[in-house]
């Protein structure tokens, strides 16, 4: 039992006999740096900061809001090439509660959209594949002095999560001002992820190593509204149910390898509803405006000990008081057309709120598992995204560009659409 009560993230747990969990995730060094991002697909989205519930009106409708669909009459093809960079903020040394904080550089770049459209008289037709979350990132820390003659490990952290969404949407334009629509999706989902921990004198020396690993399918759906109140202004409304996945849990522990054990458990995307507002004053001026609320605590309700085997007699442990919070983002975007030439300018902003798995205490002091874990999961903090773009349109073909900024993650997107 020392080595796990040396190792970097214990926490004063509870057992809960005959626990039916939904999604969990493992208190582990690399669980800390997680980061999603849900926005809509499409570089005009994009650059008017994700603001597109209330306009819904071109190809990427399909996820946004399905029922923005019947705002095309013509069929499409539309793909968009996204570069992510992220820095993911983790701990990285020191002594606590003075840790050492650093961020790990990364990039991620994909084909992140590509779909076929097919309008009818009042029903229209979607197929799409989206990258729905591609994450990596890679970090090392160094050991840190808990007290008590208690250190956390060195370790080596990885962690790659890839979920890519196949959908069809469809639409049904109720009347002039009224539209329903629908996505049926099937998620594919990949996750590999690992912690190795070395000796607090022969840093070459593994003497624990947890991974997360995990291949599955699933399904989802959208389901998506549009009314058009007047030819200036319109309201949408969304809501996303995603579905969790199988992953698995491994510790190994090479000169202790009565630790050693597996475990399954769900990786649940969080659901995502909301309410989109847009208004066009003059044919070149648009302002969108959308509020969404995603909850991130499906991801960790709860949060489980990642050192020791749950006993099939009591059930899960859990870790408690770490959690992710749901969070309400805002998202402000406006688009400007420019007179007599085919080029649209566009701008936007919006609220992205914490979502880090957070230890929310109390520490007892006397608890060197309990400071690891406030130590390694403090929490993130709120940002907010600016985003600019233009694009150039003619009758059957659109080019797009676009670029968002944040304190821990920059895209830039590049989208193209052709009508037949």
């Amino acid at each position: 039992m020392k080595l796990i009560q040396k190792t970097c993230m214990l926490l004063a747990a509870v057992t809960v006999p005959g626990i039916t969990l939904a999604g969990e995730l493992p208190n582990t060094e690399g669980m800390s740096g997680l980061q999603f991002n849900f926005s809509a697909p499409g570089a005009r989205s994009l650059a008017m900061g994700g603001a597109f519930i209330g306009r819904a009106d071109d190809s990427t409708a399909a996820f946004a809001n399905p029922a923005g669909l019947t705002n095309l009459f013509s069929p499409e093809i539309a793909a968009e090439y996204r570069f992510n960079s992220f820095d993911t903020p983790y701990t990285s040394g020191g002594t606590y509660p003075d840790v050492d904080r650093s961020t790990a550089s990364d990039n991620v770049n994909n084909l992140s959209y590509l779909s076929f459209v097919y309008p009818g008289e009042k029903w229209v037709f979607a197929l799409y594949r989206q990258e729905f979350m591609d994450f990596k990132s890679k970090f090392n820390t160094e050991a840190i002095d808990l007290g008590d003659d208690f250190s956390a490990f060195p370790t080596d952290n990885s962690v790659d999560v890839n979920v890519v969404n196949y959908g069809f949407s469809t639409a049904f334009r109720v009347s002039e001002s009224f539209s329903l629509g629908a996505s049926i999706s099937y998620y594919d989902y990949k996750m590999n992820a690992s912690t190795l921990r070395y000796d607090l004198v022969d840093t070459s020396m593994l003497v624990n190593q947890q991974t997360e690993y995990g291949s599955d399918n699933s399904w989802g759906f959208t389901l998506g509204a549009l009314f058009r109140i007047s030819e200036k202004f319109s309201i949408g409304a969304v809501y996303r149910s995603t579905p969790d996945f199988s992953t698995n849990h491994n510790q190994t522990v090479p000169d202790l390898p009565s630790l050693d054990f597996d475990k399954a458990y769900k990786f649940d995307l969080p659901d995502a509803y909301g309410v989109g507002f847009s208004f066009q004053p003059n044919d070149n001026l648009t302002f969108n405006f959308d509020i969404m609320r995603i909850t991130y605590s499906d991801l960790a309700d709860p949060v489980f000990w990642a050192f020791e085997s749950p006993a099939p007699a009591y059930g899960q442990t859990i870790v408690d008081d770490m959690s992710i919070d749901d969070g309400t983002e805002y998202h402000l975007g406006v688009e400007y057309v420019m007179q007599n030439v085919p080029i649209a300018l566009r701008a936007g902003a919006w609220y992205d709120p914490d979502h880090a798995l957070t230890d929310y205490g109390p520490v007892n002091p006397d608890d060197p598992s309990a400071k690891a874990n406030a130590a390694f999961f403090p929490g993130g903090s709120n940002e907010t995204h600016w985003s600019i773009g233009f694009g150039f349109f003619f009758e059957k073909f659109q080019m797009d560009f676009a670029a968002d900024f944040s304190k821990n993650q920059d895209t830039v997107s590049v989208s193209g659409v052709y009508r037949f």
